[in-house]
């Protein structure tokens, strides 16, 4: 198919060429190494693993991908934020109100969606607000998995603060 609900769809070699560009954004941000992206166009799942120096590094990223995108400008990226060792992952975009925006045939697409998130830490997590996290056995991780469209109905949250030991 070449399109669905009206869109474009993009070839395998446009989608890993907008992973490589998305890659090199990240790499060309101060303060972020180690940047690694895998895709799987099977199942579809994109996976995106980086180290950054400072909060403000991961911030950064999000903003040029943002300005990258043409996303609208009142939209905020500063999602985490890291003081007294805790580390904080905020949920700011108005996903709900945006999804409301969509056709009724573009909702779809999120129904059975999902979402996998992963934080590793130097150190040992001391304590997590979200209760549908799970830390590793290390207890250096956290993951939080979940439905895209449950989050965007405000039944699951993505919010968390981990503070650090």
């Amino acid at each position: 198919m070449e399109k669905i609900n009206g869109y474009d769809i993009p070839s395998k070699e446009e989608i890993k060429n907008e992973a490589s560009r998305l890659e090199a954004l990240a790499k060309n941000t101060i303060g972020i190494s180690n940047v690694k992206t895998n895709i799987d166009l099977t199942n579809y799942i994109f996976t995106v693993d980086l180290d950054f120096q400072k909060i403000t590094n991961l911030n950064a990223v999000f903003l040029k991908l943002k300005n990258s995108k043409k996303i609208d400008p009142t939209i905020t990226t500063d999602y985490f934020t890291f003081a007294d060792k805790k580390f904080i992952r905020n949920q700011k975009v108005p996903i709900k109100a945006l999804y409301d925006k969509l056709k009724k045939t573009d909702k779809e697409v999120f129904e059975n969606a999902k979402y996998t998130s992963v934080y590793k830490f130097d150190s040992t997590i001391k304590s997590f607000s979200n209760k549908k996290a799970t830390p590793s056995k290390s207890n250096k991780a956290i993951k939080l998995n979940g439905s895209v469209i449950n989050v965007i109905n405000g039944n699951e949250k993505i919010e968390n603060t981990i503070t650090l030991n």
